[in-house]
């Protein structure tokens, strides 16, 4: 299987990472506004959603090389692609070193790694054992 694309028509693949893309937009403002409407940190919705990418990307990367299932386009590339957000942690850091809180820059960095890391693996042990 080939990892870098789920093949086919060019036009197609295009179409699939544009509707994933779409979908994992929605889906990242829809978290991000109820993080901030319930008063949380301004860092909370992107914590959340690059937690739930992780999970998800190890999830769907184990699916996807266990099964032969097509889906990376839509799923990893477009929908996560977009869901998550490395852009806005950088500039969430920035902030936060802004206004000179070094302890949470450290501790948000540190949990981001740690937290992301440990969810991306959660994912493929729980997709692994779907497929035994």
């Amino acid at each position: 299987m080939n990892l870098e694309s789920d093949g086919g028509a060019p036009l197609k693949r295009y179409i699939y990472i544009a509707a994933g893309a779409m979908t994992g937009a929605v889906l990242r403002l829809a978290i991000s506004l109820v993080s901030s409407y319930a008063g949380l940190p301004f860092f909370t919705g992107t914590f959340l959603v690059n937690m739930l990418g992780a999970f998800a990307a190890g999830y769907i990367m184990c699916r996807i090389i266990a099964t032969g299932k097509r889906g990376k386009d839509f799923l990893i590339t477009g929908l996560l692609g977009s869901f998550t957000t490395f852009s806005m942690l950088s500039y969430e850091q920035y902030m936060l070193l802004a206004i000179g809180d070094y302890v949470m820059f450290t501790v948000y960095i540190a949990i981001n790694l740690m937290c992301g890391l440990i969810l991306a693996a959660l994912g493929w042990q729980i997709a692994g054992r779907r497929t035994r």
